[in-house]
């Protein structure tokens, strides 16, 4: 044989038994691969970011000062990953104005552990024992510092319930469903048409001074100087009457109003005038129960203002941030 012919034969021969001998080869284990839910500003936010999240429920309802109220909270585990992914937005947008360093996480950690009288270790134990790990609480924790940061920085010194707000909720909310019988103190200014030539005229007069008081003058000034009632000197101040003491086409004006109201202009040739009321102030003989609850309702109306002064904040960032959702149409680069 050829010696080249011999060499090939050889090559082969070599070749085909290590392909028998060569075990077949094991199908690879599929990939378990990340998938991206939305981006802000460049941050983004994982399916693995949605899961945690829902891990860690319990311990959010915990730390996070603006979970409490909010749609997820209320869905708890059946929370939808659009809504997940909706308040992920809205706390990367908070992070990123209200940034917190490690060093300060490690302080607010440090002043948890030392307000409970307990050290690292058994703070990592408690977790532990509720099913979770040190590093999701120290996340969570710099979530709750940036977002008590907005709320004392930007939020707290626009949220005011005033005493009148207060008693509105409980007049509305709890007396008038009782049969306790209320009292009402208001102010009113009449024009009489007998003081004018014609019914127009006096309406024209009435609503000028309504236009006055919606302008910014005070209710007893519009009074004083527009009244023809015996009370125009003291402002149009009333005593205090019953429901059953008033008129009732004044009652059921002054039923409409919450306190400092001001009414429409109403009357006319039937009534003899054109009034405005003022309600002043609201009492019953269930005043002892309003004592008791009146701080109660003042936090609920917090709570509740809080919530709506942060709604238009994120309103405010999130039109000058670029989000981005998975599946949304593609965005051009700008090129200058």
């Amino acid at each position: 044989m050829h010696f080249l012919t011999l060499i090939l034969a050889v090559m082969v021969a070599t070749a085909s038994a290590a392909q028998a001998v060569t075990p077949a080869p094991v199908p690879k284990a599929p990939l378990t691969l990340e998938k991206l839910e939305a981006s802000v500003n460049a941050n983004i936010i994982l399916l693995s970011d949605v899961n945690k999240f829902r891990e860690t429920l319990k311990l959010r309802a915990q730390l996070d000062p603006l979970f409490a109220g909010t749609k997820v909270a209320s869905d708890g585990a059946n929370a939808s990953a659009k809504d997940i992914v909706d308040f992920l937005i809205d706390e990367k947008i908070i992070a990123q104005q209200y940034p917190v360093t490690d060093a300060e996480v490690e302080q607010e950690v440090n002043s948890i552990q030392s307000n409970n009288h307990i050290d690292r270790n058994q703070l990592r134990h408690a977790l532990a024992d509720q099913g979770f790990a040190f590093e999701q609480y120290f996340d969570l924790i710099r979530v709750s510092v940036s977002k008590r940061n907005l709320i004392d920085r930007d939020i707290r010194t626009k949220v005011t319930i005033a005493d009148d707000d207060v008693k509105n909720y409980f007049y509305n909310h709890y007396a008038k469903t009782s049969n306790i019988p209320m009292a009402y103190k208001l102010n009113i200014i009449t024009v009489s048409l007998s003081n004018y030539k014609t019914p127009a005229a006096a309406k024209d007069v009435a609503q000028q001074a309504l236009n006055s008081i919606r302008a910014g003058e005070s209710f007893e000034d519009a009074a004083k100087r527009t009244s023809d009632d015996s009370s125009a000197a003291t402002g149009g101040e009333l005593a205090s009457v019953t429901e059953d003491q008033m008129s009732p086409l004044i009652r059921d004006q002054a039923k409409k109003l919450q306190l400092g109201g001001v009414s429409e202009v109403f009357g006319g040739p039937g009534a003899g005038s054109y009034m405005i009321v003022k309600l002043a102030d609201v009492r019953s003989s269930d005043n002892e129960r309003y004592e008791k609850m009146k701080e109660e309702i003042r936090g609920q109306l917090s709570a509740g203002e809080y919530q709506h002064q942060i709604s238009l904040w994120l309103e405010r960032q999130r039109a000058s941030a670029f989000i981005h959702h998975a599946g949304d149409p593609a965005v051009a680069a700008y090129h200058p």
